[in-house]
């Protein structure tokens, strides 16, 4: 329990659950600490093996400690170590968690500010939503909830998606009252860009081949979100976009 990430609680309750189901469980629980002394026991050494939490932005290691930065099986997990808004964010995801979001064309955006440390402001998470199904795959330590942050945000992502050569299939967004998250979409993802790209592949005579060819039409999508990134970094994501073609078999 004290090397193990999921929360004190749940591992409690799995462990008397288990004693529970044995032949012998009444001896065993009469002779158990209470439940609240085995949990209080718990966090304490759990802390003593991991660094202590900040009180500040300015105790924040930099870089994170390894053991903040890779997933149990030893995998990236650090997306994003800077600043979103003009001050310091952590932005976590895994290479899976990426693909998944890649292949979804819902997405959904929540936030939290109770379970956040203290020295952010929210934990915003980035879910998609397929079949009823609400699956995590962003989690963002954010300073606040301005256009800026949430511009910078979105930025980096769609450039790691892009440096990854990940298809953006991204068609809506569902926010929960963020108004700023809204005037994101809306000011630097407008409808015309995408309707104006679409006049342009009929223009070129690829009107049949964007209807009929999947990987024809994630190329395109990913066009459109050009318009999220900033200009000194457009040309390069440009040129990658151009690298990767797809070959239309129409």
């Amino acid at each position: 329990a004290i090397e193990e990430s999921s929360p004190i609680d749940r591992i409690v309750q799995e462990v008397f659950h288990a004693i529970n189901s044995q032949s012998q469980s009444n001896d065993l629980l009469i002779n158990m600490p209470a439940i609240a002394t085995i949990k209080n026991t718990l966090q304490k050494q759990r802390r003593k093996t991991l660094p202590s939490t900040p009180k500040s932005m300015e105790q924040l290691p930099y870089p994170l400690p390894e053991v903040y930065c890779k997933t149990k099986l030893g995998e990236s997990f650090l997306l994003c170590d800077g600043p979103l808004g003009g001050v310091r964010s952590l932005v976590f995801s895994s290479y899976n968690d990426k693909i998944y979001l890649s292949q979804h064309e819902n997405w959904y955006g929540d936030r939290t500010f109770y379970t956040c440390p203290s020295i952010f402001y929210q934990m915003h998470s980035i879910h998609t939503y397929y079949d009823g199904i609400s699956t995590p795959c962003i989690f963002a330590l954010l300073t606040g909830k301005n256009e800026q942050i949430y511009t910078n945000l979105f930025t980096v992502i769609f450039k790691k998606m892009f440096k990854f050569r990940l298809p953006i299939r991204l068609r809506t967004i569902t926010i929960d009252f963020e108004l700023a998250v809204y005037n994101v979409f809306t000011k630097n993802y407008p409808t015309q860009v995408v309707e104006s790209l679409f006049r342009k592949f009929v223009d070129l005579g690829l009107k049949t081949a964007y209807k009929n060819d999947e990987n024809l039409r994630e190329w395109f999508r990913s066009f459109a979100a050009l318009s999220l990134l900033p200009l000194n970094h457009m040309l390069w994501v440009l040129q990658c976009l151009i690298r990767t073609r797809p070959v239309s078999k129409h």
